[in-house]
């Protein structure tokens, strides 16, 4: 399946900063670089306009505070992923940075292809979490319809749930949600076996 593309917005003083620090971005399938600004009110504006899922700043420019325009970037949106640009490996500047919001901190000069990667490494991580947010959120309404419903739990409903319980043995809240759909259903042979391993203290280990 294809990969939706990561669109990256920089912001610098260097309008060539993106070409110049990688490269590679340039034929990186499914990057696209939107563009570069140089102001705070710059990057609010593209981000209305343009969506971005990467901002890029240059922490070392001057006359812009990086920090304050990382937290502008997410008052805007918070599912938009900062990286910081510096020359200067310096452990308070990175501090400073990700207490922001910034979720990298990038030393120039970069590897070949170093910040494709770490975009996508960003992406995959945004959206696997999504998902699982999205997987948590069904499976907690499932669990709270459990109780507030008598009707028995569809074959479909429990064969879902069990694959779930096998997937995460040490999920309590999985295995629980599995335990409330076989006393629903009075599947005492399976429930019992689920019960007494929920009711063992030392589970999970």
């Amino acid at each position: 399946m294809e990969q939706p593309v990561i669109k990256l917005l920089f912001v610098s003083d260097n309008p060539n900063v993106a070409s110049e620090v990688d490269p590679a971005l340039g034929d990186a399938p499914n990057i696209q670089v939107l563009g570069t600004t140089a102001t705070e009110a710059g990057v609010v504006e593209l981000i209305k306009r343009q969506q971005p899922d990467i901002v890029v700043v240059d922490y070392d420019m001057l006359g812009i505070d990086a920090a304050e325009v990382t937290r502008a970037v997410h008052r805007e949106d918070d599912t938009i992923q900062v990286i910081m640009l510096s020359v200067v490996n310096n452990a308070e500047d990175i501090r400073a940075a990700m207490r922001a919001g910034a979720r990298d901190y990038l030393v120039t000069p970069l590897k070949a292809g170093e910040l494709v990667e770490t975009a996508r490494w960003l992406i995959n991580e945004r959206r696997e979490y999504a998902r699982m947010q999205a997987f948590v959120t069904q499976l907690r309404r499932a669990y709270e319809a459990l109780f507030t419903d008598d009707k028995v739990v569809p074959p479909t409903v429990v064969e879902f749930l069990e694959k779930q319980a096998a997937l995460k043995p040490n999920d309590r809240l999985t295995q629980e949600t599995l335990a409330v759909a076989y006393a629903r259903n009075r599947d005492w042979q399976k429930l019992a076996p689920l019960a007494a391993k929920l009711a063992d203290e030392r589970w999970p280990a």
